[in-house]
């Protein structure tokens, strides 16, 4: 009687476990399963949330670029128009005057002629059709040849390798980041020197932007909006743009840009 009793015990204790681990085994795919739907909804939540930032980013880009392009439509067309007319009128002026009073005009036909150049150099930088038809380094140059006119700060491009192949949409948005580097460097960093270099590599392009200004604290949570704006347009081109910084001590901006595979030289 006592051997049929440990029987039945172990029959049941064996069909307890079995019922033990056929619901461990149960649980563990429904976890699993509920797991793996989860991160699946969150893999989908990501992905679309980077889809609408990506297409709000162009959607400001392209906004942006047509602005700007109306802008240096106007003033190449309208503004450059009327300081060409008022250059031949004051040219004009000047042959019925006498010596001892052409000074003054001729002073005056200097500055129109020198305010017709700049607004034909600027008009280039802010129209991005305009801009696409330039190489990256001459439009960069452009840039640096604006600032030495403007600031105290001595601007400098170095450039290293042979050019790659850069895509229209890419040097644009590449040369907007470069030109609001320089422009923060012009308006915040009271820097005097800054050097931009452009290293032409196989693989990618980098360029690095540096100034000598009174710079900040990189490892401040708070970014500025400048550079948000820079990285934001920076993602739009799988772009890297990484800013290094100390108090006194100036400001590093590295952009490295790696072209799809079709698009290399």
């Amino acid at each position: 009687m006592v051997q049929e009793i440990t029987k039945q015990e172990v029959i049941i204790v064996v069909y307890f476990i079995i019922v033990v681990v056929v619901l461990v085994v149960l649980f563990i795919l429904f976890f699993y399963t509920f797991q793996r739907r989860k991160n699946n909804l969150l893999i989908e939540r990501v992905v679309a949330q980077k889809e609408f930032e990506s297409t709000l980013i162009q959607a400001e880009n392209e906004i942006q670029e047509a602005t700007l392009k109306n802008v240096g439509m106007e003033l190449h067309d309208n503004v450059g128009q009327l300081l060409s007319v008022a250059k031949m009128q004051l040219r004009s002026g000047l042959s019925q005057l006498t010596d001892d009073k052409k000074e003054a005009f001729n002073e005056a036909l200097e500055t129109v002629d020198l305010s017709l150049t700049e607004v034909r150099q600027l008009s280039k930088t802010v129209n991005g059709e305009v801009l696409a038809n330039l190489d990256l380094q001459e439009a960069i140059q452009v840039e640096i040849e604006r600032l030495n006119r403007f600031s105290h700060t001595n601007a400098t491009l170095l450039v290293h390798g042979e050019p790659i192949f850069v895509g229209k949409k890419e040097k644009i948005i590449i040369f907007r980041i470069v030109q609001e580097c320089c422009s923060n460097v012009m308006k915040h960093a009271d820097a005097e020197h800054l050097t931009i270099s452009i290293s032409y590599k196989e693989e990618h392009l980098q360029i690095i932007i540096k100034d000598d200004g009174i710079g900040y604290n990189t490892h401040n949570n708070k970014l500025g909006s400048g550079l948000i704006n820079m990285q934001r347009r920076a993602e739009m081109i799988n772009a890297q743009l990484v800013a290094h910084s100390m108090q006194g001590q100036g400001t590093e901006i590295k952009l490295t840009y790696q072209p799809p595979p079709y698009e290399t030289a």
